[in-house]
Order: C-alpha cells, then structure tokens, then sequence
C-alpha cells in the first residue's frame, strides 16, 4: 500500500505541471504566430476574375465559345483541355498569362498576383 503524498509533494507537482503547461502554451502560440507570418498561397475569386478577364482579355478571347478571335475561345476549359490540347492546369494557365506565348501579350506586369489569381480562376471554371 502507498504512503499518501505529502502537501509539499503535491505542491511541488503542481508547480511543474503549471510550468510544463505554460510552456507548451507559450510555443504553442509561436508555432501559432509564426503560421500566421507564412505566405498562403492566393486563392482567385470567379467573379472578380471575370470583371478582369472582360477588361484585359475579351478583346482577344471569347469566355464562352470556341471560337477563335485573335487568340481561342475558352469555352471548356473547365473539362481539362486548354484550346491547344495541353492539360488545363492552374500553373499552365499562369504561365500562358505571365509569358504571354506567340502573339499574346504578357500581362506579368500589369496584373498583380491577385488579379492574375482571379483570372485564372474564372477561365478553369469555363
């Protein structure tokens, strides 16, 4: 049979149990702060990227036909395929918009991230 503890025992155990809380705690809120200081990746808005789509691209691109302009329609994208056959990816698509291959123009620096994020989100949802 066990000796019960005595009051200084007990105490002395909860001090360290404090202790040992505190700093789970405490590098639990840095580890907290310290996601917060990373980078989330950019999530595109549909319809602000159609707002921007209308105004920087419609010239040249119909949304919502195959048609060809002075670049492909865009219709279908949302099944996969880019007009030329490549897969329809999120990076492929930014790539097309920031290098702007065979006559298009590249829009690297004239959309921010944010705008290039909502225009490749409104044309993988064609």
């Amino acid at each position: 049979m066990r000796k019960p503890l005595s009051t200084r025992t007990i105490a002395l155990r909860r001090v360290r149990i404090t202790g040992a809380l505190c700093i789970l705690l405490s590098g639990g809120a840095a580890g907290l702060a310290w996601q917060q200081d990373k980078k989330e990746p950019l999530k595109g808005d549909v319809k602000r990227g159609k707002v921007i789509f209308e105004q920087n691209c419609e010239e040249c691109h119909d949304p919502y036909s195959k048609e060809e302009r002075v670049g492909p329609g865009l219709k279908g994208v949302k099944e996969g395929k880019l007009p030329d056959g490549r897969a329809a990816t999120h990076d492929k698509i930014l790539d097309i918009i920031n290098t702007g291959p065979a006559e298009m123009t590249s829009f690297q620096d004239r959309l921010s991230a944010q705008e290039k994020e909502d225009v490749v989100a409104f044309v993988m949802s064609l």
